[in-house]
């Protein structure tokens, strides 16, 4: 015969009570939960940050090209009017080296800038996609978008980057559907006219403007440079207001993103 021994706790000692005034060991940092640690999200502020550098040499390199263009074509104009000795024409060469260097710079930084915004604009759509918000874009036309005809006119990427603006909203919690209605800042625009609308113009006009020298003896290069001159400022103050414009354009985007994740609250 067997049997079962019960132990009634109605008469046990309780716990004691946690001691008073607990304070935790130096160096402990509590836990404060947020998207960017709930999820595997990309992060995006580095890439703001190196993108704005490259702007900085983009439009220095855009405003050197404008500042010295006018001495360059008096050079040319000087060789054309003369005799086309030989000193004048090292003085043309001269003065166009300036101006390569200058181009060397903006197209050096355009390839950095141009890799590195696709890979941003790749993170952020990814991210919104990561914490439930419906985009119509995915983030793989954060990257197809810029080569799909017509290449110049970047119509996907402005409508990528609209609606980016609107989900980066950080005033609307995930899975709130009202992001949609968030009003998009007039920058995206103004963007795409100066890189994508803009730029047709010169396309439409045949600019042909070489500055470098390559493929142009004396002659070519002089008659190259006075007749361009008003395009290659045109292009160079083009080219500098949609620096600043992607640079306002990024800056401003990264900041709601990160407000969104809360990124910067998890380094």
């Amino acid at each position: 015969m067997c049997s079962l021994l019960f132990v009634s706790d109605a008469g046990s000692t309780p716990p004691p009570p946690p001691p008073p005034n607990l304070t935790p060991p130096p160096g402990y940092a509590g836990y404060e939960p947020t998207l960017a640690g709930a999820m595997t999200l990309k992060r995006v502020h580095g890439l703001r940050t190196a993108i704005l550098i490259l702007l900085g040499v983009y439009a220095i390199g855009a405003l050197i090209s404008v500042a010295v263009t006018p001495a360059a074509v008096d050079a040319a104009e000087e060789y054309l009017d003369s005799a086309r000795g030989s000193s004048d024409e090292d003085e043309l060469l001269e003065s166009v080296a300036v101006t390569g260097i200058a181009g060397f710079l903006t197209v050096a930084a355009t390839i950095a800038i141009v890799v590195l915004s696709i890979i941003w604009l790749y993170r952020v759509v990814g991210n919104h996609r990561a914490i439930g918000r419906n985009t119509s874009w995915s983030s793989g036309w954060a990257i197809g978008g810029w080569f799909v005809p017509p290449l110049v006119v970047y119509a996907v990427p402005m409508l990528v980057l609209r609606e980016s603006w609107k989900a980066s909203d950080p005033a609307v919690e995930p899975g709130d559907e009202r992001w949609r209605q968030s009003p998009v800042n007039p920058i995206v625009y103004v963007w795409w006219v100066l890189y994508g609308l803009a730029p047709i113009v010169f396309i439409v006009a045949g600019v042909t403007f070489e500055t470098s020298g390559f493929g142009q003896d004396a002659d070519e290069l002089a008659e190259s440079l006075r007749d361009g001159q008003g395009f290659t400022m045109a292009q160079g103050v083009v080219g500098f207001l949609s620096a600043v414009a992607w640079a306002l354009l990024v800056r401003g985007l990264s900041a709601r993103h990160v407000g969104l994740t809360g990124e910067t609250r998890t380094r």
